[in-house]
């Protein structure tokens, strides 16, 4: 068979596959021709038009967080028409400045010791940034720990020390180790207390860890051994 008659062979097989099912065909072009058309939509217009709502709301909250007014942060001022950080961060879930609405909302629900909203609100930040992420998961372990849920605190401070992974965040390991112990879970306790003597032994944070590696041991029994 020569290669002409091999191509035409491949064209008609094609055409009469294309007329057999034509409807289908037609029905699938049309349906990624619309998906095509939502997503440059979005792209192209409404998420840049979300963009620029948020930062225009979010805009006039920020003297009132830099200056730790955050009540009204979290329920703006009667009378004043002005989106509040939970509105925005609601109505702009998937823009930057929704995000960091979110942060501001979770921080300052924690001030005011609304520890489930501020968990609700820190959720929705931006935890995977790695500049703001160790400083959120901190956060929400410090808002379980008011709410007597220890192991979940101690979870938060954990993933808040590998995220930062530096010695600024290394204290992180050590409020791990102190609410896993509260929790009993002695075995991740001193795999906190460890990491910190291991990795950032020239830390101040480091300069009595070895009484909690000890304490910590004595309830394992390990030093019995």
């Amino acid at each position: 068979m020569t290669s002409e008659n091999f191509w035409n062979k491949i064209v008609r097989s094609l055409s009469g596959l294309y007329e057999k099912n034509r409807r289908l065909v037609n029905i699938a072009g049309i349906s990624v021709a619309v998906v095509v058309g939502l997503i440059l939509t979005w792209s192209l217009y409404w998420h840049p038009k979300r963009e620029h709502e948020s930062a225009a709301k979010i805009a006039k909250l920020h003297h009132y967080f830099e200056t730790d007014s955050f009540s009204i942060v979290v329920n703006g001022i009667k009378g004043k028409k002005m989106a509040t950080a939970p509105q925005i961060a609601d109505d702009y879930g998937f823009t930057e400045k929704g995000r960091e609405a979110a942060l501001m909302a979770g921080l300052s629900y924690m001030h005011l010791a609304k520890w489930d909203k501020a968990i609700k609100y820190l959720d929705k930040a931006k935890a995977d940034d790695i500049i703001l992420g160790p400083s959120i998961y901190a956060a929400k372990g410090t808002c379980y720990a008011e709410m007597d849920k220890t192991e979940k605190a101690a979870e938060a401070y954990e993933k808040a020390a590998k995220m930062g992974d530096n010695d600024f965040t290394a204290e992180y390991y050590k409020k791990a180790g102190m609410h896993y112990e509260k929790a009993k879970e002695y075995k991740a306790a001193l795999r906190c207390y460890q990491e910190i003597k291991s990795r950032f032994g020239k830390t101040e944070v480091a300069s009595d860890i070895d009484k909690y590696i000890y304490k910590v041991k004595g309830l394992l029994g390990e030093l019995n051994n």
